[in-house]
């Protein structure tokens, strides 16, 4: 009898933990299903986010700044070429016709205002000179006879005068020209600036016509830079900006400039406005013809920015590392204006005292990807 009642208790023991197996084979999954989910939803925010150690934030240089309002030095960097000055460039021309019997001044030769670079043998130039000292003479006899003809003969000086001044001469060179033999009559050409000879094909004995190009003069001392400008940036320029010019030939020379002109025509071709830099170029470093990179100094601005390298590229958004607690750096999507000056103006995404890593965000975002590449 006490042997079946033990069996009996065997037997119940035996299905009462056959229950309990089932039982917790039946809620085992609903615990695995919920616990996934919470894994997940983890493992999402840490995507997101790098931690490093104090040692480790130390030996990559990693500091944290505060977002807030930097005052910015605008600058426009701009194509352009340089150009001669028209205002200090002469094609000299001849006024009269005539042999070149004296070339004094060859092509790179510098001359000063004034001086004589080629004088000419000239036909009209003798007759207009005879017709001076002719004319002179007749005067004085007059004059000395107290003739009433003497005004007349005054008149026909001051013609005759008129003649060789239209011819180029001034008041120097026509008492002389009036007071040379007439074997010794040449007639100059000066130069009317100072400056240096650009071109000339001249060779002596070369006879030459009334208007033809002699050579061609210039000052280099200023020159002028044309830069394009394109249409969108032209609301940000205006006559009388400070511009720097720079040219390949020189690296690290700069030259001074002012914006002096402005174009009211869009060309067409290039959707670009001219704008006219005048710079100094007294050391005579620059040359006409050379390409030359323009940068125009715009109105100071004051905005909240971040230095450049303080944005990363993440899946093609810009984005910066925010400072969290205990070593954690988040993601944060931010909006950008372009670069100036090696800042980036915050348009949105980051406000005014956050915190966010202000240099070494390249290691961050190496740390970042270094993760998801091993997981993948």
């Amino acid at each position: 009898m006490i042997t079946q009642k033990r069996m009996v208790t065997s037997l119940y023991l035996v299905l009462l933990a056959c229950l309990l197996a089932v039982s917790a084979a039946c809620s085992g999954p609903a615990q695995d299903r919920e616990e996934p989910g919470s894994e997940r939803e983890q493992q999402t925010l840490e995507e997101n986010q790098v931690k490093l150690s104090a040692e480790a934030i130390k030996t990559f240089g990693l500091e944290v700044t505060e977002l807030k309002p930097v005052k910015i030095k605008q600058e426009l960097p701009v194509p352009g070429e340089i150009q001669f000055n028209p205002q200090t460039y002469v094609r000299l021309t001849a006024r009269i016709a005539g042999r070149v019997e004296e070339l004094l001044v060859y092509e790179g030769y510098s001359v000063k205002e004034g001086q004589t670079v080629l004088r000419l043998f000239s036909l009209p130039f003798i007759e207009a000179v005879s017709e001076l000292k002719l004319a002179r003479e007749r005067y004085e006899k007059l004059l000395r006879l107290n003739s009433t003809e003497r005004e007349a003969a005054s008149a026909l000086v001051s013609s005759a005068r008129k003649k060789l001044a239209l011819m180029g001469l001034n008041t120097e060179e026509i008492e002389a020209s009036g007071a040379a033999e007439e074997e010794d009559l040449l007639f100059p050409v000066t130069s009317p600036l100072s400056g240096q000879v650009i071109k000339c094909d001249l060779l002596k004995g070369e006879r030459v016509e009334a208007g033809s190009v002699l050579m061609e003069i210039a000052s280099l001392d200023k020159l002028w830079v044309e830069a394009r400008i394109q249409e969108k940036d032209l609301s940000l320029i205006s006559p009388g900006q400070t511009a720097v010019v720079t040219v390949a030939a020189f690296p690290g020379h700069t030259y001074q400039g002012q914006i002096i002109y402005i174009s009211p025509v869009l060309e067409a071709s290039t959707r670009t406005v001219r704008a006219r830099v005048e710079v100094n170029n007294q050391q005579g470093e620059l040359r006409p013809g050379m390409f030359a990179e323009v940068t125009v100094f715009l109105p100071q601005i004051e905005s909240l920015a971040v230095p450049e390298e303080a944005v990363q590229i993440i899946s093609g958004q810009p984005v910066v590392f925010v400072a969290e607690n205990q070593g954690i750096f988040t993601v944060r999507k931010i909006e950008t204006g372009n670069g100036i000056r090696g800042w980036r103006p915050v348009l949105s995404g980051l406000a005014e005292g956050e915190s966010y890593v202000s240099r070494g965000a390249f290691i961050l975002k190496s740390e970042l990807l270094k993760g998801t590449f091993g997981e993948e």
